[in-house]
Formats: C-alpha cells, structure tokens, sequence
C-alpha cells in the first residue's frame, strides 16, 4: 500500500509536523519512506502494510523527481509502470510525460491510478486521476493559498492546518434516496468542509494558487464511439485478456469469485491469459443452513474443483455484523462517511489472508452489473441502425405476438427515443422511475423537503444522458455515474483492481449495440437470463454451462436480516430514546418514530422469508451515519488512531479447495 502527500505553498514547520505524524501514525507498518523537497514544493511517499513490521527501520530515499504515484499505468511512451517499483530513471521519464504534455499523457495511459507532478519552469502543479477514478485523489486549499494533497484522507487529516468539520448537511444529504438506495458517491465532495476531492478522468492544474479541474474523458467521447456492426464477443474477450492480464503483475493476486458472471468473467480471462499461478481464487459463503439463499458455496467450490484451481471459502458467519454497531469494536479504516461496503468485516478477513500469501493486491469484477446489464432497451438500437426487418421480429416476439402489445411496446422503446418532447420524459418513466422509493415515516419534514429537492436534482441529471441518443447506452452511462460510493472504500486496506473500469473496456460496451447486450427472448424466462450476453458467450471454452448459462442472480437479502439479529443488543443501545442521537439532533429523524421502526424490523428480521424490502437501505443508511457520526464525535485524534493500518483480524472459518496452500494461520 502506498500512501503519498503533497503541499505547495506551506511552511517548512507545517511540512515538517506533517511528515513526523505520519511517520509516528504508520510506525509499526511503514516500510519505506521518500520525500521532496523543492522549494515550494513538497511530496512524500509511505510505503506500507496492513501488518506490523518486524521492527525494521523503514528504507528512506529522496526523490530525484517531484513526481508521486500510487497504483500503475500503462503508457505507449513509457510502457507499464509500478508505483512500487518505480526506478529513478522511470520516474524521471514519467514526469516528462507528466509535466510535457499532461492532457494528452493522461489520455493516452491506462490502468489504476493516482499521479502529481510539480513543473519547475511553469510552477505548477498537475493532478491526475484515471479514467474511472478508481483510487481517490483528496485536497485542501488553504487561506493563505497552500494546497495540501493526497491519495489518502487520514493522510490529509494528519495536517494540522487542514480542518476537522463534519458537513452535516453531506451527512443528511447520505439519507436520500439517490444516496441511501441509488449508492452514489458526492462526486467531488466529501463528509468534510472543504476538503474536496478531484473527479475521475481529470486533470486537476494548480498554478498561480487556483485549480482548475479539466476532464480529459467523459461523454463527449463516449457519444462519438461508433457503433459496432460485426458480433462483439471475439474482441471483448480480446480485451478482457488484455486488461486482466496487465493487472496481474504480482506473484499472487485475490480474486473475489462470487459465484457470479462478473468474477467469473475476469477468472476466465486470467486463465485464459495463462495465469493460472498468480491468482488465489477467494469466495465469500456461510455455513449456516438458514443463509444457503445468500451464496453460492456449491456452485464456486464445483467450479474451483472443474477448473482444477486451488481455492478458498471464507464461512463468513461471524462476520455478519454492523461494522462499530458497538462502538470502538471494528476497525475504522475508511473515513469519508460511513463504510459504504456491504461486509465490512469479511473485507477484514481478505486482508488477513492476503498477510498469509504476501500480498495486498486483489481482482474484482466491479462494474459488470453497470456496463454489461443492457436491459430491454433494443428497439430504438435497431432503428437507429436502420436494422428494420430484426426490429420487426424482436418486437413481435417480444409482444408475444399480440398486435395490440407490440403497438404499446413499439410506440414506448421504439418510436417515443426519437421524438424531443417525449425522449427524455419516458426514458426517466420507463428506466429509473421504479427506483423512486417512499421515504420512512421516521423522517422529519425538514429531511423529506431535503429528498423532494433531490429528485428534482436527480431527474435533471439523467436528461444529462441524452447526448448519447441510444436508450441502452444512456442506461449504460446513468448506471455507471455518478461513480458508486463504494469504489473509495475497497481501496482503503487492499489495492484492488477493477478490470471492468478499465477505459478500454467501457469504451467497448459503449461501442456496443444494445441488442448485444440483452437479449429480449431470455430475458422473458428471466430478466437477468438476459443480460450480460457478451460476459455468457466469451469463456463458454472456459467457464461451464451452470455458470455462464445461470438464469437468476443469488440475492443477498438474508444477510442483511442476519446482520440485524447479530447486533440487536447494540442497535438498542445506539438509538436508546433516552441517550443521545446525533440524527435526531440534527433534525433528520425522529428518533421515537425511528425506534419504534427498528423494534418492528428486528422482529420481521427474525423471518427467514422477509428479505425487509427497499426500506431496509434507509434504515442502514441511518445505522450506518449515527455510527460514523457519534465515532466522529470524539475528535481528529480519537479517529485517526482508530483509523490506523494495524493487523486485521482472522474473524472467519475457511475451506480450502484443491491444492491450496494452507495459510499459517490454520497451521498454527
């Protein structure tokens, strides 16, 4: 793990407490230090690990170049680079790149990244994220016009200078239903006043004490990728080899293998890609007989045991819980608003068995549901294409043969994308007004105003789609972004990759018709049998039949049942009508209504067959912010120490799959 800062205009003092507190912070885990020091520059980078050291003093260098960097790229120019084993001849010629030509430098790289550079002859300082922004990119500037930068927050807090505030309205914001339930991420905000943080795909400029952020990718390009005429599954798997691969760089990488068409897609590549040797296939299941609906243990050990590929089970039971439902039990390793990750804890457990193999670097298949779901949105892809005989015969078949049918469906998803007074309105109708969700009666009238202003907001920004002029490539797109809130997070303690972000790979399912996406005829059996045509039909040399041809998706409803069971005791607690809670202070809740609520659902929760409904995301999302908050209540010191890279705990039983290495762990 790589941690780097930067400050342009401060004091040597402020540098210098800067640096000494992280380096006290991370002294059980640092292993190298390497710093700047320019004049009115100045960056470091610590190296570290999520497992104490053995007291070995860390490795300490100077930088020869201003240039800091944390993941990897590929770039025609420089070829792939590491930030972990960046040589001084590398990092000069990147930061030629870098401080030459920016724009274009950015443009042209790919992979997982975060980078700064400092320009001498033109003082300024160059910003870049990658194209997804995968890894966030945090700042401060301050009123004296420094700028305080890093790709870590708990690195920036560590910053005397830098303020402490909660944005209390982000926190009520969190409780919409374009947060709660959409999962979004604030874009360029964050839970703290004034530290920002830079958007994907940009190139933040600071120069003459402003910054401007300037994207070098977005719709624009995406609008103009052509269609796709020729059948997509040969060069998607081309692709998905390729950007697998380049992210396989490490002796032993972990791959999250849900059960799954995603993981399973990236597993297939590596494979295919000849790398059998450098992953560690790991799934996450339960052992208990009332969860059997909420993983697929049978189905990822039978495919580990066809592809003759060594594998491990985490039986996560113990880690069906709240993460700090008890406050001060669980790490607090992630701290830009409540862990947005759906088991924080079993996320612990990755980390303990990535110590075990010597790695922190992991795979996932992140992004497929967002870019390769395509949905029913084929008609008006076939008229634009000009394909009027195959629109014919899928509407027809489509409508089950019933004119009358194919009259409404061919009017709706057909006709009305091309006509302007009715493209927008019946795309937001027919694509997303089905997520709209009733807001709990718990919240105040002040918060329902709140969420009323934020579907007013969020109607406005799918018409931002339009551009795209296809129905399933704007379902594409108002999917992906605004990015999820949890890309930030599961980067905090492992540096995972996500093949499916990769610009190349979004860019091919752009360029993809949508009729290659979905395909209507199963999608009658299933909607989700449809789906992901291109994933299904890539690996059928690889994958077998019950994983690629799998006709439902496993739902994770009863995992959030057991989650409540596991922690009534302590939820009791945290919203005791006779204590203190934070939301109701802040006057978004009512903390009466809201405690009767929680009693009536720790009951329903105790039914195998009540997966709660969409109202259990509001009532996660006000578990998950109370926490955050009351943890915050104790102050920048109290946080960052429990924010600390520290060992994580082995908090699972696990089974082990063929011939795989039996961590230390179970032989202790």
């Amino acid at each position: 793990m790589k941690m780097w800062i930067a400050l342009h205009g401060g004091s040597d003092h402020a540098w210098n407490n800067w640096t000494r507190s992280l380096s006290v912070w991370l002294q059980d885990t640092v292993t190298a230090v390497a710093t700047y020091e320019g004049g009115a520059i100045k960056m470091a980078e610590f190296c570290y690990r999520y497992q104490t050291n053995s007291k070995e003093p860390p490795r300490k260098e100077r930088l020869r170049s201003p240039f800091v960097m944390d993941g990897w790229l590929t770039h025609p120019n420089s070829g792939f680079q590491r930030a972990d084993k960046l040589s001084g001849p590398q990092r000069a010629e990147l930061h030629s790149l870098l401080s030459n030509r920016p724009q274009e430098m950015l443009r042209a790289s790919h992979g997982d990244f975060t980078v700064a550079v400092w320009e001498e002859s033109s003082q300024t300082l160059y910003i870049g994220s990658d194209g997804y922004g995968t890894r966030p990119i945090y700042y401060w500037k301050g009123p004296s016009n420094e700028l305080y930068v890093s790709n870590d927050l708990r690195a920036l807090l560590h910053a005397e200078a830098v303020p402490f505030a909660i944005d209390y309205e982000r926190c009520a914001m969190y409780l919409s239903s374009q947060y709660a339930v959409g999962e979004n991420s604030f874009d360029e905000n964050t839970f703290f006043q004034e530290i920002k943080k830079v958007p994907d795909a940009t190139l933040s400029v600071w120069k003459d004490n402003r910054l401007a952020h300037r994207s070098y990718w977005g719709i624009e390009d995406l609008a103009q990728l052509p269609m796709l005429q020729t059948d997509a599954v040969p060069l998607f798997r081309e692709r998905l080899i390729e950007v697998v691969n380049e992210r396989l760089y490490h002796e032993k990488t972990i791959l999250e293998v849900s059960g799954g068409l995603d993981s399973a897609g990236v597993l297939a590549a590596a494979l295919a890609g000849g790398n059998r040797e450098r992953i560690l296939g790991v799934n996450i299941s339960f052992a208990g007989d009332d969860m059997i609906q909420s993983h697929d243990r049978d189905v990822v050990r039978k495919l580990f045991q066809d592809l003759q590929l060594p594998g491990i089970i985490i039986l996560g039971d113990n880690t069906l819980r709240i993460a700090n439902a008890e406050l001060g039990r669980d790490p607090l390793w992630y701290l830009d608003g409540p862990d947005p990750r759906a088991n924080v804890l079993v996320n612990e457990m990755y980390n303990a068995l990535a110590n075990e193999f010597q790695t922190d670097l992991g795979l996932t298949g992140e992004g497929g549901d967002f870019l390769f779901s395509g949905e029913h949105y084929v008609l008006d892809s076939l008229l634009r294409q000009k394909k009027f005989k195959a629109f014919g015969q899928a509407l027809w078949e489509w409508a089950d043969k019933s004119l009358s049918r194919a009259v409404k469906l061919g009017f709706a998803y057909g006709i009305a994308p091309f006509l302007p007074g009715l493209n927008n309105y019946l795309y937001y109708k027919l694509a997303w007004a089905d997520t709209v969700c009733e807001m709990p009666d718990y919240f105040t009238q002040t918060h329902l105003n709140r969420e009323s202003r934020s579907k007013q907001e969020d109607y406005q920004r799918y018409a931002k789609s339009q551009p795209l002029k296809y129905w399933g490539r704007r379902y594409h797109y108002d999917y992906t972004w605004p990015r999820a809130s949890y890309l930030d997070a599961v980067g905090v303690s492992m540096q995972n990759m996500h093949p499916f972000y990769d610009r190349r790979i979004m860019e091919l399912s752009f360029s993809v018709p949508t009729e290659q996406h979905y395909d209507l005829k199963r999608g009658k059996v299933e909607n989700y049998y449809g789906t992901k045509m291109l994933i299904r039909k890539a690996f059928t040399d690889i994958l077998p039949p019950y994983l690629y041809d799998r006709v439902t998706k496993t739902s994770y409803a009863h995992m959030a049942r057991k989650s409540l069971q596991n922690e009534k005791r302590n939820l009791l607690q945290l919203f005791d009508r006779s204590g203190e809670v934070q939301l109701h202070t802040l006057g978004v809740i009512d903390k009466e209504k809201f405690w009767d609520h929680l009693v009536g659902t720790l009951i329903r929760s105790t039914d195998v067959n009540n997966d709660l409904g969409m109202s259990y995301q509001f009532l996660r999302a006000v578990i998950d912010m109370e926490i955050w908050l009351q943890e915050m209540s104790r102050g920048r010191h109290h946080v960052l120490e429990r924010a600390k890279p520290c060992n994580p705990r082995w908090l699972a039983d696990v089974e082990l799959i063929g011939e795989s290495r039996r961590p230390q762990h179970l032989a202790r």
